[in-house]
């Protein structure tokens, strides 16, 4: 500014020319290779707060205790496979571990989960340790090391689940699978829950362990933002509920302790990574432990006790390095005088049972709900990708959980009913062991590195090898149990569920099926072990020839379509199962019959309808998006993609970016252009004194609204270029272009620069602006686009492009319309009569690269246009417990408002009724009014750094379904449909005389009440059988029914108390029961029942 005479610096029009191409400079070294300031996008991460930044709310103890809790964190598979990381590391780790905890009571050691545990018991648990521990077998070993305390196993699930994406039954069965195996194997239990590592934490997961036996949580990831909030006021531990949805007051909900780590679950810095260093000064060490100890204490209450991580991921391979120093620094600290802080060997149950008067005493803050959305840093540092990252794994667990958790149901239903008579009670527990390793399977899946996509893709198809195993094993026990052999062979039995991409293609081979080889004699039995309540199902079968029937047990022969044939010739049909009795089956007797089943019709056309049942679908392609006339209300459905700029912010497995960044390094680009080049006018202007024309003097004779239209002239003008300009580049500018310039390459800059700085003159020119008219004018374009980003957030993804044509298949039970959307998406709507209210949606799709595939359905409603301009937009999804309502921040990126989705996602009032009940977890964000929009596919090539070795390059197509349900009046009212069609039945080729007798329960529960599990054992001392079941009441009504009304027979019903819901009775701690006459669960509350026959 100094080389500028004052005239043409006078009114600012230079500094604010300046100020742009400063941003533009600083915002951009791929450009301009200089330093970047902190403040600018993915820089500026604030450090952990400390003691100064902490507000002194109580006063802190004298004297500190560290509590040294030494721990490894061992993933179920991440970068590697669980096979990998027990063969390259846990193996050692837990060996080791145990021989050094083994040669000194002093020392003491964390395990998380249970799965690793399981693989080492089952693989030398019984071979002796030898060396110093003798003859004592590994197993003896870990008892002692476990009764004696010197050995936690914290979490006490088989893995440590994804909070967010799990569904409720998922939540429940990771805990029972690990709290059975401690029980059985070392006669223990888990106090503490361990979740350091989730990436988010839901408030269901405070109801389950407050319910569950849980005297504490430890937790490790929340938003920054919070995490600071809290930690100024020395709240980092606290009371934590889950928030009520329903308005009734949370304060009666239990509550959980809970500790949040201020810092990484790692050791406090890497001079104690003793896996790593061979360095140990034990003063050096303590000194460090002291600043920790002191920059930490004022986070938490004022006990003085301090939980310090000594560990990592997969730590303790040298173990023996590892105590050795510990040894010393514990030792150091005991000879110490006058410092005021000890040092010991704890686990966290010590740690909490430290500091539980305290808290009892003083009082802890109380936290309700859940900590999402997780974002770790500032700057759009979302971590929403989890919920859309490798959507086929999604796809494969949740079809593997509805066979396992039907199979359950069915096992458990069919052993209370035989009670022994018809096949002893070892043959039953050998078939709940058999089913026990799938849902050990299932768990896996779920853990936070599965379920979440951020996995590599050799640990992603381990994964999904793993599921498919459980997915024929549970199978095998279905079959079993309705008659069959037990041994699963290819096609004898199946999820009618299961069929990837259904719809899609009736000639690929990858399409489940029931296969019936032979006509003589064989039944296909139609299983509803998996709802109360009866419904209608679609079954699909491969026979030899189209010359069939599917007779029903009163002789009653079944719809059915010839939908496709295999590629070695033979035929898959689809026919209707009518009325399949909840907890129940029905079996079809295959015949040959004189004529053969008629082929479904297939045409093309503008519009397709669907019709089934009485209820009709209107499916047509308008424009970008496919209109749906389901009865007399509209729903549009389009895909829609978000682009990802692989070299600025890159989007990875874990983190979401919008389109917002790389549009703010483009209008930097932009309003700098303007700025150089009205500032250029201004310059010539001043210099030639032609400061004054039509355009800029006011004369006496100008009348008063030209004077206004003067001042008016350039922020209109202004407004309208930067709602233009946002428009241009967020959905018509060539995406590369915009790549190519955000990294500088090609000479972009000037393409872009030069015309814009060039029209800018010449605006001014024309219109002989001064230069606070100009600083207007860009003003206003900055404000324009900024609102416009912000009002208009679906301006951020660009629509694909359908075919007009709609293809239709048209039959006897199902009528399906599929439309080809751009170049790699398919999406099939199907109207069946099994649920001829709802639509079923399936999305065959795989993103391009460095793209985010979404798909948006908006419920179309009278309401004129500008009442969507600042309309809220509600919606909800269901935890896996109640509605949890949810709000879009127009002041936050869309990332930022993404929602883990289990199983359903729903518009609130006063939109119109709109539910999306769903068949895999997702996320899902309202965008616009009367919008949601759900992640279908992401696909990157670079790397967000969150641990993950590799880029998500995910090439796997998604095959995402969901059903439209327009006819339920709220959100509360779509919760019964929402878990029928996440209860679909499963279907046995058996032989018509082997078919077991039928299943009778025919349960006469509320159409609001829900299974969570359930089990039955044998009890010896009562020569009887139980029946452990977990009942949900689903909101807003309770359920109160006799026993009898869930199953026949019983003759007693005890309500089990003790805060203990798990299906574990082989819990060595006793749970008190009662006697209750009848099944009572209050709304949105869950309660354990054992029922004796």
């Amino acid at each position: 500014m100094v080389l500028l005479p004052r005239r043409y610096t006078r009114s600012g029009g230079a500094v604010l020319a300046a100020v742009f191409v400063g941003i533009l400079v600083h915002g951009n070294t791929a450009v301009f290779p200089v330093g970047k300031a902190a403040w600018m996008p993915w820089f500026g991460e604030p450090g952990a707060p400390t003691s100064r930044d902490v507000a002194a709310r109580q006063r802190l103890a004298r004297n500190l205790t560290l509590h040294i809790v030494a721990h490894s964190h061992a993933d179920a598979g991440w970068n590697l496979s669980v096979g990998e990381y027990y063969r390259t590391s846990v193996h050692a780790v837990l060996r080791r571990v145990t021989a050094e905890l083994w040669s000194d009571d002093r020392r003491r050691f964390a395990w998380g989960d249970v799965a690793f545990l399981d693989e080492w018991m089952g693989d030398e648990g019984d071979a002796a340790a030898g060396g110093a521990m003798g003859n004592v077998t590994w197993r003896q070993a870990v008892q002692t090391l476990v009764r004696g305390g010197r050995l936690e196993v914290v979490g006490g699930g088989y893995v440590s689940p994804d909070e967010g994406l799990a569904t409720w039954w998922a939540a429940n069965t990771v805990v029972d699978v690990g709290r059975r195996w401690l029980a059985r194997e070392l006669n223990a239990t888990a106090r503490v829950a361990w979740q350091i590592d989730n990436f988010g934490h839901s408030g269901v997961t405070a109801y389950l362990a407050a319910n569950a036996g849980y005297a504490a949580v430890v937790l490790g990831r929340m938003d920054y933002r919070q995490q600071r909030a809290l930690a100024e006021t020395g709240d980092l531990e606290f009371l934590w509920r889950r928030e009520r949805h329903d308005g009734s007051n949370s304060s009666s909900a239990p509550g959980v302790v809970t500790h949040f780590l201020a810092t990484h679950y790692a050791a406090p810095s890497a001079r104690f990574d003793f896996d790593h260093t061979r360095e140990c000064d034990p003063q050096a060490l303590l000194r460090e432990l002291h600043r920790y100890a002191r920059s930490q204490v004022r986070q938490y209450p004022g006990h003085g006790h301090v939980l310090v991580m000594m560990g990592d991921d997969f730590r303790y391979v040298r173990a023996a390095r590892g105590f050795a120093c510990l040894d010393r620094i514990v030792a150091a600290a005991g000879e110490e005088r006058g410092s005021g802080v000890r040092v010991r060997y704890s686990t966290p149950s010590e740690y909490f049972a430290a500091v539980a008067e305290h808290n009892a005493r003083e009082g802890l803050r109380v936290v309700e709900g859940d900590f999402y959305p997780y974002q770790d840093k500032p700057y759009e540092q979302y971590w929403a990708g989890v919920f859309g990252s490798r959507a086929q794994l999604k796809w494969r667990i949740r079809d593997t959980e509805q066979i396992v958790q039907h199979v359950e149901a069915l096992l458990a239903v069919a052993r209370t009913q035989d009670g022994g008579r018809r096949h002893p009670h070892a043959w039953w527990d050998a078939l709940d062991v058999r089913l026990e390793a799938s849902r050990k399977q299932v768990a896996i899946g779920y853990h936070h590195d599965a379920v979440t996509g951020t996995c590599s893709a050799a640990a992603a198809a381990d994964y999904a090898q793993r599921l498919r195993r459980a997915g024929r094993e549970a199978l095998a026990v279905g079959r079993a149990v309705v008659g069959g052999s037990g041994d699963y062979k290819s096609g004898s039995a199946y999820n009618s569920a299961a069929q990837f991409g259904a719809g899609e293609d009736p000639d690929d081979p990858a399409r489940e099926y029931v296969a019936v080889e032979t006509l003589d004699g064989m039944a296909v039995v139609v299983t509803n072990a998996g709802s109360l309540a009866a419904q209608d199902q679609v079954v699909r079968v491969r026979v030899p020839t189209l010359r069939v029937a599917f007779f029903d047990e009163a002789g009653v022969a079944a719809a059915a379509d010839a939908v496709g044939r295999t590629r070695d010739g033979a035929h898959v049909v689809e026919f209707l199962a009518r009325a399949v009795p909840g907890l129940g089956q029905r079996t079809y007797a295959v015949r040959a019959a004189a004529a053969p089943i008629a082929r479904v019709r297939e045409a093309a056309a503008r519009e397709a309808r669907l019709r089934k049942g009485g209820a009709r679908v209107d499916v047509r392609v308008v424009g970008n998006r496919v209109r749906l006339r389901i009865g007399g209300r509209v729903v549009w459905h389009s895909l829609r993609q978000y682009f990802a700029n692989p070299r600025v912010q890159a989007s990875g497995a874990y983190v979401m970016h919008s389109f917002m960044l790389m549009f703010a390094l483009v209008f930097a680009a932009f309003g700098g252009a303007l700025c150089a080049g009205l500032a250029l006018y201004g310059v010539r202007a001043a210099r030639s004194g032609a400061g004054a024309g039509a355009g800029a003097v006011q004369t006496a004779v100008q009348t008063a609204g030209a004077a206004r239209c003067s001042v008016l002239a350039p922020p209109a003008l202004g407004a309208a270029a930067g709602v233009a300009f946002t428009y241009y580049v967020a959905q018509c500018a060539d995406i590369e272009r915009l790549v190519a310039w955000t990294v500088g390459g090609g000479g972009v800059a000037l393409r872009l620069c030069a015309p814009t700085a060039a029209c800018a003159y010449a605006l001014a020119a024309a219109l002989r602006w001064r230069p606070h008219a100009s600083a207007r004018f860009v003003g206003a374009a900055a404000v324009a686009t900024a609102a416009a980003l912000l009002l208009a957030p679906t301006w951020q993804s660009r629509a694909l492009a359908p075919d007009a044509e709609v293809h239709m298949r048209l039959g006897a039970v199902c009528d399906a319309a599929a439309v080809r959307v751009g170049s790699a998406a398919r999406v099939t709507f199907r109207l069946c009569a099994d649920r001829p209210a709802l639509v079923q949606v399936t999305t065959a799709a795989a993103a391009a690269r460095n793209r985010e595939l979404v798909a948006h359905f908006t419920a179309a409603d009278d309401a004129p246009w500008w009442r969507h301009v600042g309309a809220a937009r509600r919606f909800a999804v269901f935890d896996g417990v109640a509605l949890a309502a949810r709000r879009f921040r127009r002041a936050v990126p869309v990332p930022g408002n993404y929602a883990p989705a289990p199983a359903l996602a729903a518009l609130l009032a006063p939109a119109p009724p709109l539910a999306l009940l769903l068949r895999q977890a997702t996320g899902a964000t309202c965008v616009a009014r009367n919008t949601l929009e759900l992640l279908v596919h992401r696909r990157m090539t670079a790397n967000d750094f969150r641990g993950l070795v590799q880029p998500l390059d995910d090439a796997a197509p998604a095959a995402a379904t969901l059903f439209i349900d327009v006819a339920s009046p709220s959100a509360l009212a779509a919760l019964p449909a929402m878990e029928a069609v996440n209860a679909p039945a499963l279907a046995f080729a058996v032989p018509l005389s082997a078919v077991a007798p039928s299943l009778h329960a025919a349960p006469r529960l509320p159409p609001t009440a829900r299974l969570v599990g359930l089990r039955a054992v044998h009890a010896p001392r009562r020569n009887a059988t139980s029946l452990f079941v977990r009942v949900q009441a689903l909101p807003p009504a309770a359920v109160d029914v006799p026993p009898a009304a869930l199953l026949p027979g019983v003759s007693a019903a005890f309500a089990v108390d003790g805060a203990d819901w798990s299906l574990a009775p082989l819990s060595p701690r006793p749970r008190p029961e009662r006697r209750v006459a009848r099944l009572h669960v209050p709304p949105g509350e869950q309660a354990l029942f054992r029922l004796d026959f």
